[in-house]
């Protein structure tokens, strides 16, 4: 389906791609529909400042995951790191201690106490 580029910016408000999304729609009233519906939305939004349409929304907030995971604390870091309690137990039945040790070792060393 043709959008104008007003229809299109609305419709890349609320869908990740949305002329990929007009192109799938099964009516074209489907997709006037939505860009009726969310004119205003899009509209309000822009008037704020700084916009963002949703894949860049989408981007951002996919950054924030991952800077919050990435700056965790050394003890959620360690504790991610750490041989799963099956590893563990796989370890102690197979005899295996000394190995679990040195990964636990490793860990430690990578994510010291009270380090980030």
């Amino acid at each position: 389906m043709k959008l104008t580029q007003r229809q299109l910016k609305v419709l890349n408000h609320v869908v990740v791609n949305g002329q990929e999304w007009a192109d799938n729609a099964k009516k074209e009233s489907s997709v006037l529909a939505k860009v009726a519906k969310y004119e205003s939305a899009y509209d309000e939004a822009v008037a704020k400042g700084n916009y963002l349409n949703r894949q860049q929304r989408d981007d951002e907030e996919a950054r924030l995951i991952q800077e919050r995971y990435d700056n965790a604390p050394w003890n959620i870091k360690r504790e991610r790191d750490y041989p799963s309690l099956l590893e563990c137990v796989h370890a102690i039945l197979d005899g295996e201690l000394d190995a679990l040790q040195a990964k636990r070792k490793i860990v430690k060393e990578r994510h010291p106490k009270g380090g980030n």
